[in-house]
């Protein structure tokens, strides 16, 4: 069954809430993830049938796109799905600088995706995600995407 692409809304805020809250470490909560889309946040996803197996969530502030979260079911990567999603957004933000986003240190195969995409990394914050089984913390890696006019 092939995969539809397109722009999300407020009818996708409870697949997306049910995909994050089984994919992520740490899911936004249904209400947060209805705000965000009511204050503008950009949503693209994709599902395969009825099934929603993936999404980006961004957020624009000033001149440049905040990443905030990108969710791809387990049975579904490595599939070409997350890089599809991400050059929608990529082409959705050519008025913007950059693109920016977070990724875990220990998510290898998340870093090879944005580096093959053209992100760079431009910074790392300390102990910033929450581990789920420990009291341990996690550090993260800041990339970069800068949009060329």
């Amino acid at each position: 069954m092939a995969f539809l692409y397109r722009l999300g809304n407020i009818d996708d805020i409870e697949a997306v809430f049910r995909l994050g809250s089984a994919v992520l470490d740490e899911a936004w909560s249904r209400d947060v993830m209805l705000q965000s889309l009511q204050v503008g946040y950009d949503l693209f996803v994709c599902y395969q049938g009825k099934t929603l197996i993936a999404y980006v969530l961004s957020q624009d502030m000033l001149l440049e796109t905040q990443i905030m979260q990108v969710c791809v079911h387990q049975d579904f990567r490595r599939q070409g799905v997350a890089n599809k999603l991400m050059n929608m957004l990529i082409a959705a933000k050519q008025g913007m600088e950059a693109l920016v986003l977070e990724v875990r240190v220990s998510n290898v195969a998340a870093q090879s995706l944005y580096r093959h995409l053209g992100f760079e990394i431009v910074g790392q914050r300390p102990n910033y995600y929450r581990q789920n089984q420990t009291r341990q913390r996690e550090d993260a890696l800041v990339m970069a995407y800068t949009i060329t006019a």
